[in-house]
């Protein structure tokens, strides 16, 4: 073999390997691309869904707290009724 086609060899060869490393990162970045998009819709689907729960959760909380002022109200109403203020005679 003459030095000159074993250095083309060597060069053709080198090329091959950089455009393997190349294409490789290339799909590879595509790949996690595409996995990094289903992790966010997955993650916006959970979020919502919690959301959900706690928009409930706060509802179920607002309903109580004004069932208790509503009774602590009429409490109050009949405390007052009760013991009036009265002057003395």
């Amino acid at each position: 073999m003459t030095p000159t086609l074993t250095l083309i060899s060597v060069g053709i060869a080198l090329m091959t390997i950089i455009l393997s490393i190349f294409g490789a990162s290339w799909l590879n970045q595509r790949a996690l691309e595409k996995h990094t998009d289903l992790l966010r819709e997955m993650f916006a689907a959970e979020f919502k869904a919690i959301d959900t729960r706690f928009a409930a959760i706060e509802a179920r909380f607002e309903a109580r707290f004004a069932a208790i002022e509503a009774r602590l109200d009429r409490i109050e109403r009949q405390l007052d009724a009760v013991f009036k203020p009265s002057l003395p005679k």
